[in-house]
């Protein structure tokens, strides 16, 4: 009896413990901002401005591993900050209960550490991956304070495509919430397929890997046991913490984009992608004990340990860190693309980590990682056109640092909810040159020097572009930190305007602005309009804010950066102006001559015509040298409305400068037709300023360009050609002209020939009887019916020329057009055409 009732307790426990298993496999975590350390409090309290995570993100209980016994990974530690602002995927060591419950060692408990994933709300935050998307966020890990385990284990943006998203989760530790469990016995490993199995399905992750597993090495983080006793019919589970092990003797998977291998290094981090439910991600190599056979290994007694493939592996500092002025940095900005191709078979991933400081300026430093990835869209199963599909973050801690950080995400933009983009330009409107920052690279690509001169005219303008989205960019509320050394424009008690795309706009009020005892002028505005295209009148706007550049002191000021964040109730979006540099006042002049002569012909259309513009600059008042070698000079030219630059670079020290401007090359490689602006015929003022380094702006050189014709070729005949009277019976061979009859060809570079013919003289059916001639002292040539060329001349001439072709061919009385008589006519009077033609002179007739 006494030995049944041992049994019999025995059999009640164990039911008793699967009996609480079950209940806690779908007990929902309630957790809050209370649970946090002072530290992870104030980073939440410190957390950029977020959109409210409880409308566009779910926290649920996972069920994907529910019915697997040994998987230890049954809740979710995540939950949403006090504030509405921030998802707390991981924090502190505390392993839930429900993950010490099981058939295991009651010596093993709390192995799992923290862990926890947050999934988008179907209705109201989708991932449609057969579109292009965007997702921007701000990520927190930990200190580092010494140590990767303050910061371990990591988090991931994971993409997944399963009917029951919201609850689906990988394993802890080093699974980040996303990975698949590598359950190990001291004898053997499960297949890669179970390991993958376990990971959540049909998913892509970008991870942000903060502490480093491996295995290779006498590491200070050994296999975890999670369950089991080791008996003649149970064994140990462990995880061998070996997913960061490195083998470049092995090549990457068959299918796997380029720059694969694996495992990773990192010191205090790596940023990879991976493909979790591939069960080629996991690869099983050696540990150090399987190669030296040395027992006192961290390894021993295990053999194999999987590692992991990394796509596109980055080593990045996933730490606190701090910027140029000691201040704290504990948030990164994280910016993601998605860009499918049009078959749907393959995307490229596009992100961008540290790409914005915490105030929304553009971070440009060595700190920040750019990648793009090409991945294959069949690893999230079947995706169509309009296919949606689950987005969130998953994260885990590790449970080995009391002092661990908790793993924070603080999302700004949604995918296809919003999508939004916003650029600033700095022009400078009397150099005429503009500067601008590129959010899509952190780096300049205005190709300027960035200089402005003292007294600058100065235009900032901050657009804000709605591209596409469910819903309008709505509630924009506007900070914008104002660059120093600038005199705003503040006419009519407006700082700037909003210039609406529909041709609307609003002034920002004077009284929107705030100065702070460092002098830094911060605007802040709420829009009066939305931007979209749902009930929204324009998609696009523009805060046009003028003023001019500052600078009384004696040597150059740097200008820094200035963020600028525009905050709608349904996205964020940043940017910061360029930073740029005011030049001191000079005290010395720059002088533009021009040399040539006054006007420059040019002659229209004239095959392979060049236009080019000599100059000549000189100083008064500087000291040597005037030009030093690789100054740049920048010149601007104007013409007809069009305004064009040319810059060039001083060759090597000199007194002056000559320089010849190629105008045709310039105005042509603007897109433009160079003789549209130089038309026949006309006179065109060219106007050119030039300024240096030290932004001294010369006085403007005009250049006056006659267009002349390319050739001219032009004739004038008098109307009427008449003859003599004479008696019908008249016997006279030659009848002579009646008035002073010509006609004049004028010339331009252009030989020539005239020839003429004449019809009959007819009066009705009566015809006179002779023919129209062509009478020289030597010869005669009938031109009835007959064209014949009766002057010529081979001369081109240099300008427009015109000739009389009476006084050329010599005509006489007794010369020149005259009517041959043949006999009797009837009394009448005859008349008939004259045809003159003007050919060039090689011409056929």
């Amino acid at each position: 009896m006494g030995h049944r009732k041992r049994l019999n307790i025995s059999l009640i426990s164990i039911i008793s413990i699967v009996t609480i298993f079950m209940s806690f496999n779908f007990k929902t975590v309630i957790a809050a901002d209370a649970d946090l350390s002072s530290k992870d409090q104030e980073t939440v309290n410190a957390a950029p401005t977020g959109l409210l995570m409880s409308n566009y993100f779910t926290i649920k209980d996972p069920t994907n591993n529910s019915s697997d016994s040994s998987f230890r990974f049954k809740s979710n530690s995540a939950f949403i900050s006090d504030n509405n602002k921030v998802l707390v995927l991981a924090h502190g060591t505390k392993t839930n209960s429900a993950d010490n419950t099981g058939m295991f060692d009651g010596s093993v408990t709390n192995a799992t550490g923290s862990y926890g994933s947050a999934w988008s709300n179907m209705s109201t935050a989708f991932f449609d991956a057969s579109k292009p998307q965007t997702i921007s966020a701000w990520l927190s890990f930990g200190s580092g304070g010494g140590s990767e385990t303050i910061n371990g284990q990591g988090l991931a943006l994971v993409l997944q495509n399963n009917p029951n998203g919201s609850t689906q989760m990988g394993a802890g530790q080093q699974g980040l919430g996303v990975y698949g469990y590598d359950k190990t016995t001291k004898s053997s490993l499960i297949n890669s397929s179970d390991v993958a199995k376990t990971a959540i399905q049909n998913s892509i992750a970008l991870e942000f890997d903060t502490q480093h597993q491996e295995i290779m090495t006498d590491s200070p983080y050994p296999p975890i046991k999670y369950s089991g006793r080791e008996t003649l019919l149970t064994s140990e589970n462990y995880s061998m913490n070996g997913f960061d092990t490195k083998n470049s003797s092995v090549s990457a998977p068959s299918g796997f984009p380029d720059k694969t291998s694996l495992g990773s290094g990192g010191a205090f981090g790596h940023i990879a992608l991976t493909y979790p439910a591939n069960p080629n991600t996991y690869y099983a190599t050696n540990t150090q004990y399987g190669l030296t056979g040395v027992p006192t290994d961290t390894s021993y007694p295990f053999t194999k340990a999987y590692s992991m493939f990394h796509i596109h592996r980055r080593e990045a500092d996933l730490a606190d860190d701090t910027d140029p002025n000691k201040n704290p940095i504990v948030w990164h900005h994280l910016t993601f693309k998605w860009m499918p191709s049009d078959d749907l078979k393959t995307a490229t991933v596009s992100y961008s980590y540290n790409d914005k400081d915490i105030d929304g300026s553009i971070n440009t430093s060595s700190d920040r990682t750019d990648e793009n990835i090409t991945v294959d869209m069949g690893q999230l199963g079947t995706i169509t056109k309009g296919s949606k599909i689950y987005w969130g973050f998953t994260g885990a801690n590790n449970n080995l640092n009391s002092e661990v950080a908790s793993k924070l995400v603080s999302v700004e933009s949604i995918p296809d909810l919003v999508n939004t983009s916003v650029k600033t330009t700095l022009t400078d409107k009397t150099l005429n040159k503009v500067m601008y920052d590129d959010p899509d690279s952190g780096s300049s690509n205005d190709g300027t020097d960035r200089k402005v001169a003292a007294d600058d005219e100065l235009e900032l303008d901050y657009k804000l572009t709605y591209d596409s989205g469910r819903e309008d960019w709505q509630d924009i509320v506007a900070k914008i930190k104002l660059p120093k050394n600038i005199k705003y424009d503040t006419a009519n008690n407006s700082i700037g305007t909003i210039k609406y795309e529909n041709g609307d706009s609003e002034p920002i009020p004077s009284s929107a602005v705030t100065t702070d005892g460092t002098e830094l002028q911060t605007i802040n505005y709420q829009f009066l309009q939305n931007l979209g295209d749902k009930s929204a009148k324009s998609k696009i706007a523009d805060i046009i804010i003028n003023g001019v550049a500052v600078n009384d002191t004696k040597a150059d000021i740097a200008v820094e950066n200035q963020p600028a964040v525009f905050t709608g109730s349904n996205d964020i979006s940043s940017t910061s102006t360029p930073d740029f540099t005011i030049m001191y006042k000079k005290d010395w002049k720059l002088n533009l001559t021009n040399k040539m002569s006054d006007p420059i012909t040019l002659i229209y259309q004239q095959d392979n015509a060049t236009l080019n513009l000599d100059t000549n600059l000189d100083y008064t008042g500087k000291t040597s040298p005037n030009f030093a070698a690789n100054d740049k000079i920048h010149y601007q030219i104007s013409l007809e409305g069009h305004n064009f630059t040319y810059d060039v670079t001083v060759p090597a020290d000199s007194a002056s400068l000559s320089n010849e401007i190629p105008l045709r090359k310039i105005i042509e490689d603007a897109g433009i037709d160079f003789w549209s602006l130089f038309p026949n015929n006309e006179t065109q003022q060219v106007t050119i300023t030039a300024s240096d380094n030290d932004g001294i702006t010369s006085n403007s050189a005009t250049y006056n360009v006659q267009v002349e014709p390319n050739h001219l070729l032009q004739m004038n005949a008098d109307e009427y050609l008449q003859f003599q009277t004479i008696n019908y019976v008249s016997l006279k061979d030659y009848i002579k002209r009646a008035n002073d009859y010509d006609i004049t060809v004028t010339s331009y570079r252009n030989p020539w020939k005239l020839q003429v013919s004449a019809s009959e003289l007819t009066n009705g059916d009566a015809k006179f009887n002779g023919v129209l001639v062509n009478k020289s002292s030597d010869n005669t040539t009938v031109l009835t019916n007959n064209p014949a060329v009766i002057a010529s001349d081979a001369n081109s001439y240099d300008k427009e020329t015109t000739t009389s072709i009476a006084n050329l061919n010599n005509w006489t009385a007794d010369t020149g057009l005259l009517l041959k008589n043949y006999g009797l006519s009837s009394s009448k009077q005859y008349s008939g055409t004259l045809t003159w033609t003007i050919m060039d002179y090689n011409d056929s007739l």
